[in-house]
């Protein structure tokens, strides 16, 4: 028997086949796939119990199936919990205000948009995977406040059913994707990680090799980010496995020491860069150049502590004992902060009452004209305003999900007049569900179609009258069409005209706020430090890539890490107050500590140099302290040489 042979060229053509099926775009494809059928299983199940328990709007089921579906089976289960317990509050909300105040439309419609605002407040204060409750709450109260204003004695019985529905959907999305191949969020959480671990490690390989001011801009923003991902992340880790508490409690003490990471790196960068730039060598005396390259020394061996602190707690995380803190070091076992994010309640509140003036605004008009679907486009407005509202440009994705809906209005209008009529069970439902549902999950795991894929799949059943008879009404779909398009239209008006601000004002104010409070630092007011810390790498992680495309940006970068740390290094110059004994030392350390504070006081609000007589003080600091003998006599050194260097960063990197 001969034995057949592949021709030679087709050898090459057969691996790179075999290769493709490895490629990460097809992965991803088959991620979706497998993300959408588990979708469509969970909306099945859904629709079954809702049907078989006589429910009359099962198309909420379905909607909350995908709303709350999420690739991670942690992350689709505390999602649902949040969003039960968001729809849970809105109900209340909603049974407390209408029937008290539903013979005075106007004062209705303004408790109503009140309270829809301040969930909003609350929403964009919280900024994790929390703030969907609050989302929830608000326009919860949207979608079943306003259409109960013409029926305000049923509104109690509206309330429950749709917490039903919501219920139902709730569990049958967790049950699938916590059950049918779930996807860990740990195993994500452990890829971060090791990506954050890899780009720092990275920062300080270019940081030690000269490399550029924009690679090494890049690698301190993306770290930034990095860090903020994982501590959103963290928050779906206690619902994802018996660990979860642990490795949060991990994550928490990982994110510190990437904070001392960060802070050693950016110093070594600036250090050596004076040490190399003939520019700051004519600046400096012989003692700040013999201390700079003494505390280089010490920076890089903390450096490569803290680097390797870090894996330590990598691999703790991956085996996530309980006991973890007795298996590290006893520096990585204390008490440990976290992340603390930025909150900026001033856009907060601008957004929430630009969302009060648009969501009033429409039910002044509604009340005037009398509209009869107006309660349908009242209540979408809220909705729109209240979820998009805490988007900076929210003008694209309300755009896109409107593109979705129109889909969804002609695709609902296909299923109601043709497809539902020949169906007489719940298989033959599921089966004729099925293309659109498979289509819209496989959409919904791809980030730039999630918008356009929920249009469409919260839009087709309630046109299609998908319900106990599947019976549509023709008039009616016209008219929650008409709604439809209306209310979302007038909601993108209204974010436009009152919560949509400028990026370019976005940016300044975040650039204040990190001033102002470098400022409040550097005078002695405030965070202590740790926190102080996490919050200012949290702002400067927003900042960068509000930066991306400005000339400066590296330059403004890498002064901002320079001010963070010299504010830190005269809020430890301070604490050092009650232990200086020499009393030559001690003026001068309060005039010192007063002339930094002053310094930052007035960059808070323009750009500004380093005056002579700060420069001058500090001389006759480190020269008083060189010559004093007290236990914190080297630590009082390095912290001036440290300051003085920071300060020289600014004006330095611009003038190269």
């Amino acid at each position: 028997m001969t034995r057949m042979h592949l021709p030679t060229p087709f050898l090459p053509h057969l691996f790179q086949a075999f290769a493709r099926l490895k490629s990460p775009a097809l992965r991803t494809d088959q991620e979706a796939v497998l993300f959408s059928l588990k979708c469509l299983l969970a909306a099945s199940l859904g629709l079954y119990v809702s049907l078989r328990i006589g429910l009359n709007r099962p198309f909420w089921v379905i909607g909350t199936v995908y709303l709350v579906s999420q690739p991670l089976s942690g992350a689709t289960l505390s999602r649902g919990l949040f969003r039960l317990l968001g729809t849970v509050g809105g109900a209340v909300a909603t049974v407390a205000l209408v029937p008290r105040f539903a013979n005075a439309p106007l004062v209705l419609s303004a408790a109503l948009a009140a309270w829809m605002a301040l969930c909003l407040y609350l929403a964009m204060l919280d900024r994790t995977p929390r703030a969907y409750a609050f989302l929830l709450a608000g326009y919860t109260t949207s979608l079943i406040g306003f259409p109960a204003v013409m029926v305000p004695g049923d509104v109690f019985t509206i309330a429950i059913t749709r917490v039903q529905e919501i219920s139902i959907g709730i569990l049958a999305a967790t049950l699938v994707h916590g059950l049918v191949l779930p996807r860990r969020v740990s195993m994500r959480v452990h890829a971060r990680v090791a990506a954050v671990l890899d780009d720092a490690e990275r920062w300080t390989r270019d940081m030690r090799a000269g490399a550029s001011d924009t690679v090494l801009a890049t690698d301190r923003s993306k770290v930034a980010a990095d860090l903020l991902e994982l501590h959103v992340l963290s928050i779906h880790l206690p619902f994802d496995s018996a660990h979860g508490v642990a490795q949060v409690q991990i994550l928490r003490a990982l994110h510190d020491r990437m904070l001392d990471v960060l802070m050693l790196s950016s110093a070594m960068e600036d250090s050596i860069d004076r040490l190399r730039s003939p520019q700051a060598g004519a600046m400096d005396a012989t003692g700040w150049r013999d201390l700079l390259q003494a505390g280089l020394a010490a920076q890089q061996a903390e450096l490569d502590l803290a680097h390797a602190d870090c894996r330590v707690l990598q691999a703790q995380l991956c085996t996530a004992r309980p006991d973890w803190r007795l298996h590290v070091p006893a520096r990585l076992a204390r008490h440990v902060q976290g992340a603390v994010l930025h909150r900026d309640h001033r856009l907060a509140l601008r957004s929430a009452l630009g969302a009060f003036a648009g969501i009033l605004l429409s039910c002044v008009l509604w009340i005037a004209t009398g509209w009869s679907e107006g309660a349908t486009a009242v209540s979408i407005i809220g909705t729109a305003c209240v979820l998009f509202g805490t988007i900076e440009a929210p003008a694209p994705h309300v755009m896109r999900y409107l593109v979705g809906s129109l889909i969804g209005v002609a695709v609902g209008l296909l299923y109601g007049l043709l497809i539902f009529p020949a169906l007489s069970d719940i298989t033959g439902l599921i089966a004729a569900l099925a293309p659109v549902l498979l289509l819209c999950g496989s959409f919904l795991a791809r980030p730039p179609f999630i918008m356009a894929a929920l249009g469409v799949v919260l839009t087709f059943p309630l046109i299609a009258g998908l319900g106990a008879t599947n019976t549509v009404n023709i008039v009616g779909a016209l008219n929650n069409s008409i709604a439809l398009f209306v209310g979302t239209a007038m909601a993108l008006c209204s974010m436009q005209l009152f919560q949509t601000a400028d990026a370019g004002r976005n940016r300044a104010r975040l650039e204040r706020s990190i001033r102002r409070d470098i400022a409040r630092h550097a005078a002695g007011r405030g965070d202590v430090t740790r926190a102080w810390l996490s919050r200012m790498l949290d702002r400067i992680g927003l900042l960068a890539p509000r930066l991306q495309g400005r000339s400066s940006a590296a330059h403004d970068l890498r002064a901002l890490f320079a001010d963070v740390r010299a504010a830190h290094a005269s809020n430890q110059l301070r604490a050092l107050e009650e232990y200086l004994d020499n009393p030559h030392v001690r003026p001068l350390h309060a005039a010192l500590i007063e002339r930094v504070a002053a310094h930052f006081r007035i960059r808070a609000h323009a750009a500004h140099g380093v005056d002579t007589h700060l420069l001058e003080l500090l001389d006759r600091m480190r020269e008083t302290a060189a010559a004093s003998s007290g236990a914190e006599q080297e630590h009082l050194s390095h912290l001036l040489c440290g300051l003085r260097r920071d300060l020289l960063v600014s004006p330095l990197t611009h003038r190269h």
